[in-house]
């Protein structure tokens, strides 16, 4: 077992040979915000779905503490990719990153539903917060790891 691995084999985020990669595309502007990016994606996944002109595409769910993807061609080909420099063709490898990010789908719903600890409507990432909502502190499973070590080592993905 990977010395930084935890008793239910999960690994830091942080480990990944693509980490710096991650990091870098993270630090490029994002096209919804001018704020400057504090953890790590969360305040891009924030502020993507409290974008009021993309309500259409993505918002948030009526609980405030969930967001929904309306329309799926929409949004992987003109919204995510805008904020994330990054090309999905379906939901399925989106959801994926999305829980390798810390986020999870709500099972329950019918549309593209995911949730995560940290994502509440009204309440952006405060700037100091250093806690393990970053991807340094997610810990994920080794099959999120594969996928994006996969995603990291396509030539697309090296080129941005």
């Amino acid at each position: 077992m990977d010395r930084d691995s935890n008793d239910d084999g999960r690994i830091p985020f942080r480990s990944l040979s693509c980490y710096q990669e991650i990091c870098r595309l993270a630090d490029k502007d994002c096209h919804f915000s001018s704020i400057p990016r504090y953890p790590l994606f969360v305040r891009d996944v924030y502020d993507m779905v409290d974008d009021p002109s993309t309500d259409s595409v993505v918002s948030w769910s009526d609980s405030g503490k969930s967001f929904i993807i309306w329309k799926e061609s929409e949004f992987l080909g003109d919204v995510f990719p805008r904020c994330f420099s990054c090309d999905y063709k379906d939901m399925t490898s989106l959801t994926a990153w999305f829980n390798a990010m810390g986020y999870s789908k709500v099972e329950e719903s019918v549309h593209w539903e995911f949730t995560g600890n940290y994502l509440v409507r009204g309440q952006p990432p405060h700037p100091t917060d250093t806690s393990s909502r970053t991807p340094g502190g997610i810990m994920i499973s080794p099959e999120e790891a594969k996928i994006m070590e996969r995603f990291f080592a396509s030539p697309k993905a090296r080129k941005q």
